[in-house]
């Protein structure tokens, strides 16, 4: 047993030895970053509140294993109240990536589901985003990642053209474990026709064995926690987006539609519109306007019902592509019929909201 033991040591302590120089170069491409923010907003609803926040924390990683192998990986530290500690950590990605031929690649891991522009283009670091938030729909009806495996092209042709086919486990499974036979499928098509114009469609299915909630539906508690029917659920979705991010302008719209099947309340249907258009004035000063609309079907059985609207105005200034201070000022008007999430009793709740967000990576 010692001598099998010592033979163990020896076989690691060689293999460690003559791999060292290996990795040492290897590592040299591996990237290490971090993004972060944090906010003021003043809030008149009843009453008004005005209040600091820290916000999500994004540790990201990257690397080239080798030629045609890379990993990306992101873990997050974010507010959650149900936690004793107040924030929650998380992997909202890991994934490794092999390019196979040119542009075509395989990816197998945890992966943003590409659906649309945001999804594809944007992680939680806010610096890059446009505005201050996520469209409402990444709150209830899109299924943000895929624990699976990708089929990817990117970059195809005259007109750029990119498809992203996944396989992988259902929107209500965790990150280890899913409990029953139900895989999503999501077929996504884009082309990038001209440099800062992107144009795509997507299509998602998942059959739902049983109505509950996961971790890859989205960021809040907006899926219903303790349903009252349990049976299964045929969950679709279609989306389109079109985004033009040039010198001067920018825009961009996402739009989803979402329908939920169940025997006993038949088809519900979901949809929401994202908008957001801005003027760069120069590389530092972009003002901007963003109308964002959702509706959730009462007879949906998956999510909460709901329907909100959010319009507003904000200005951008950039001090570079690493830190950058938003301001905004928005009016939301929402109907929800989850007295959690609503913070109140059933019924609309027009709140007008002041927000600044200092977001940077590091």
């Amino acid at each position: 047993m010692k001598f099998i033991f010592t033979k163990s040591l020896l076989i690691w302590c060689i293999t460690l030895f003559c791999f060292t120089p290996h990795l040492s170069a290897q590592n040299k491409q591996t990237q290490f970053n971090g993004f972060g923010h944090i906010e003021h907003s003043v809030m008149v609803k009843d009453s008004v509140e005005s209040y600091f926040s820290i916000g999500e924390h994004d540790f990201f990683v990257t690397s080239n294993i080798s030629k045609r192998i890379s990993f990306l990986g992101e873990f997050v530290i974010r507010f959650n109240s149900t936690v004793a500690t107040n924030y929650l950590t998380s992997i909202e990605r890991a994934f490794i990536k092999f390019n196979y031929k040119n542009n075509h690649s395989i990816i197998a891991g945890k992966l943003h589901t590409p659906v649309n522009f945001w999804n594809d283009t944007y992680h939680h670091g806010r610096v890059f985003f446009p505005v201050i938030d996520r469209p409402f729909a990444f709150s209830y009806i899109v299924p943000l990642h895929t624990l699976g495996t990708q089929f990817q092209g990117q970059n195809i042709g005259n007109l750029g053209f990119g498809y992203d086919v996944v396989l992988g486990n259902g929107i209500n499974s965790t990150d280890v474990y899913q409990g029953d036979f139900g895989p999503s499928i999501t077929a996504a098509v884009h082309i990038k026709p001209i440099q800062g114009l992107r144009i795509g469609a997507s299509y998602f299915y998942n059959h739902l064995a049983k109505n509950k909630a996961g971790v890859h539906s989205g960021h809040t508690v907006s899926v219903q926690t303790d349903p009252l029917y349990k049976g299964s659920i045929d969950f679709n979705m279609l989306c389109n987006s079109i985004s033009w991010f040039g010198k001067r302008y920018e825009f961009l719209n996402e739009f989803a539609f979402n329908q939920t099947k169940t025997e006993i309340q038949g088809s519900a249907n979901n949809f929401s519109n994202f908008s957001y258009a801005g003027i760069r004035f120069n590389e530092k000063n972009i003002p901007y306007v963003l109308v964002d609309y959702i509706h959730v079907a009462e007879n949906d059985l998956y999510t909460y019902s709901t329907e909100m609207m959010k319009a507003g105005v904000g200005y951008r200034y950039e001090f570079s592509y690493l830190i950058n201070l938003k301001a905004q000022i928005e009016y939301t008007r929402m109907q929800h019929n989850d007295a959690q999430l609503m913070q109140s009793h059933s019924g609309f709740s027009d709140v007008l909201g002041f927000r600044v967000q200092l977001a940077y990576g590091f």
